[in-house]
């Protein structure tokens, strides 16, 4: 049986084989999901207060499938209340026509003309693997290699 989950739950993200990282659902987007990533690595075998940990400023900001959460690799291991100071994201998208870009939302709502000046300073909208956020967590902890893609992921 697949894994449920909803918004608010917190997420236990492997970064390696004693450490683990939080993430928490902001928004269930289909077969995808939007998750704030936060940086303190927790020791496996810890038990821990999930309403005690400190979860206020993400590092990642990211859409990935759902599969590992529904498979049971990212467990549930709480749910509170979704942190402030997210952004509400807003991407650009080229539309053709009349050959302009214009605002997207996360969930690909395609909204208002804008500049092509303010289009520069944006992110065009993307989805990750599990496997890339998986990836990004063991490069910004040391345990493997930053890559240039991840900066996609930062907030």
């Amino acid at each position: 049986m697949l894994g449920k989950y909803r918004k608010g739950d917190i997420l236990s993200v492997p970064v390696n084989g004693q450490e683990i990282a939080l993430a928490q659902v902001i928004e269930k987007l289909g077969g995808n999901v939007l998750l704030a990533v936060f940086s303190d690595l927790l020791d496996v075998e810890e038990s821990r207060d999930i309403e005690s940990i400190e979860l206020d400023t993400p590092i990642f900001l990211v859409e990935t499938m759902d599969i590992r959460i529904k498979d049971g690799a990212w467990p549930v291991v709480g749910n509170r209340q979704l942190v402030g100071g997210i952004p509400d994201l807003e991407y650009k998208v080229w539309v053709e026509p009349p050959g302009e870009y214009r605002i997207q939302d996360v969930r690909g709502n395609v909204g208002v003309s804008i500049s092509s000046e303010r289009a520069s300073k944006m992110k065009l909208h993307k989805s990750f693997s599990p496997a890339v956020v998986e990836s990004a967590l063991r490069g910004f902890h040391g345990y493997g290699p930053w890559n240039q893609a991840f900066d996609d992921l930062t907030i």
